[in-house]
C-alpha cells in the first residue's frame, strides 16, 4: 500500500496529534499542588479542588511546603501548581498561570495585644511599629517595608508568641485563621485583630504552564460550582467544622 505525499502528511499529523492528546491525558489524571496556606485556607483549597477536578475526571494531591519554596518549586515545574495566592504573581513567576476564577476571599489583618494601636490609615500606619509575618507571604512583603522593624518567621505560632512576649507590636496574619490559632494557643483573651483589615483580597490557584489547556476548563468548573451552590456548601462545611 502506498501513500501520496499529501496523505502521508495528513496521516503523520493525525498520529502526532493523537500521541500528544494521549500523553496529556496520561499526565493529567492527577495534579500535585503546593501550598503554605493557613489551615482553613488549605482545607478550602483541597476540598474545592477535589470537587472541581473530580468533575474533570482528575484527582488532586496537596503538599505542604515553605511559602517561598512552594512558589519556586511550582515555577520550576517540579509540582503542577501553587495555591492559594493573591492575583498577579505570574509577573514574578512566569511559568505559573493564574486560574482566572476566585477560590475564596480573605482578610489580611494585624493582631495586637495593645488596644491603643490605630491602623485606620492602612499600611502607612505600620511605620512606627515592630511587625512580624510569615516569610514568603507576598502581600506583606510588598507593603510593610516602611515599618520600624520587620521580622519574618516560618510558623504562625512563632508570631503570636513573639507578640505576647513583647518582641513585636503587630502579628500580621489572616483573620479567620488568626482567631482560630489564638483560641488554640489560649491567647484569644490577650490578643485581638486590629480593625479595619489591612487588605481584603481574593485568592487564586496557579498552574504550571504545561497545564495551560486546563486553566479555562478549571475556571469554568469553578463558576459552575458557584452557580449550582456546591462552592458555598463546601465553604459552609469548613466553617462549621
Amino acid at each position: 500500500m502506498t501513500f501520496s505525499t499529501t496523505s502521508r502528511r495528513a496521516f503523520l499529523a493525525t498520529l502526532a496529534t493523537t500521541l500528544v492528546v494521549d500523553q496529556l491525558q496520561a499526565q493529567a489524571t492527577s495534579l500535585t499542588i503546593g501550598t503554605n496556606n493557613t489551615p482553613l485556607d488549605r482545607r478550602a483549597l483541597e476540598d474545592l479542588s477535589r470537587e472541581a477536578l473530580r468533575r474533570l475526571g482528575m484527582q488532586v494531591n496537596i503538599v505542604s511546603l515553605p511559602s517561598e519554596r512552594s512558589l519556586y518549586t511550582a515555577n520550576l515545574g517540579e509540582i503542577d501548581g501553587e495555591g492559594l495566592r493573591v492575583a498577579g504573581l505570574s509577573t514574578s513567576y512566569p511559568n505559573l498561570i493564574q486560574v482566572p476564577e476566585r477560590y475564596i476571599g480573605i482578610s489580611f489583618v494585624a493582631f495586637s495585644n495593645r488596644p491603643d494601636i490605630d491602623l485606620s490609615q492602612g499600611w502607612a500606619a505600620l511605620a512606627p511599629h515592630r511587625v512580624g509575618f510569615i516569610n514568603g507571604w507576598k502581600m506583606f512583603e510588598a507593603n510593610v517595608g516602611g515599618a520600624r522593624v520587620v521580622n519574618k518567621v516560618d510558623q504562625p505560632e512563632q508570631l503570636f508568641r513573639m507578640l505576647v512576649s513583647g518582641r513585636i507590636d503587630l502579628a500580621l496574619y489572616t483573620l479567620a485563621d488568626g482567631l482560630a490559632l489564638a483560641r488554640s494557643l489560649g491567647m484569644d483573651q490577650a490578643i485581638k485583630p486590629v480593625e479595619p483589615a489591612l487588605k481584603n483580597v481574593d485568592l487564586y490557584l496557579y498552574l504550571h504552564r504545561r497545564h495551560e489547556a486546563l486553566v479555562p476548563r478549571l475556571a469554568q468548573t469553578l463558576r459552575d460550582m458557584k452557580a449550582d451552590g456546591s462552592h458555598d456548601r463546601i465553604l459552609a462545611t469548613l466553617k462549621a467544622g
